[in-house]
């Protein structure tokens, strides 16, 4: 993991954290952009932090959660931006944060889990600890069919450096049945094609 995000990543887990104790409400979030490919031991580089977070209530039918939300990270120095969706949009909540630390803006995109797999793939996150922080990572399994889902150019080519990487915990059996009940199993054997395996 680059030096460069240790800092940023410590301030978003203090800053999720409290606002889960200031909320009265259990956050629980973990990385799936290119800083958790590149802890699955994928070749990436990214600028910016992303996560997968979920909480009991959801913020993506409430708007007072999100405005409670907003205001508790404005409080603590971010800038604070919820991207809501159309009914039809793949990604119907995001909440993008920019944090300054010195000269240096980081900017962390927080996609709320919106898919009952998503909820499931939270509660298997693994903590790594990386440069003397400990941090949630999306399990390699859960963060290739995330990848998967989305689809994307860049999305199908982590996939495929997740799997020629063969990180610890793959299992690869059990990430095609769990593929094929969400739909994505064809997709999968494309990319599994590709590489080898």
């Amino acid at each position: 993991m680059e030096q460069r995000f240790v800092p940023a990543l410590r301030r978003l887990r203090r800053l999720l954290e409290d606002a889960s104790t200031e909320l009265q409400i259990t956050i629980r979030f973990a990385l799936i952009g290119g800083l958790a490919v590149s802890t699955w031991g994928g070749i990436r580089a990214t600028r910016d932090i992303d996560f997968l977070a979920d909480s009991n209530p959801s913020p993506m039918g409430n708007r007072r959660l999100r405005d409670d939300l907003k205001r508790c990270l404005e409080e603590q120095r971010c800038r604070v931006e919820w991207r809501v969706g159309d009914p039809d949009d793949p990604i119907p909540l995001i909440l993008r944060l920019r944090l300054r630390g010195g000269s240096i803006e980081t900017g962390a995109d927080i996609l709320w889990a919106y898919k009952r797999w998503h909820q499931e793939a939270l509660q298997r996150r693994l903590e790594v600890k990386a440069k003397r922080l400990r941090v949630f990572v999306l399990h390699p399994e859960d963060l290739i069919l995330l990848k998967l889902d989305a689809g994307g150019p860049q999305d199908l080519l982590d996939v495929r450096a997740l799997l020629a990487s063969k990180p610890p915990d793959l299992d690869v059996e059990r990430l095609k049945r769990t593929a094929a009940r969400i739909r994505l199993r064809k997709l999968l054997d494309s990319c599994l094609k590709e590489v080898k395996r």
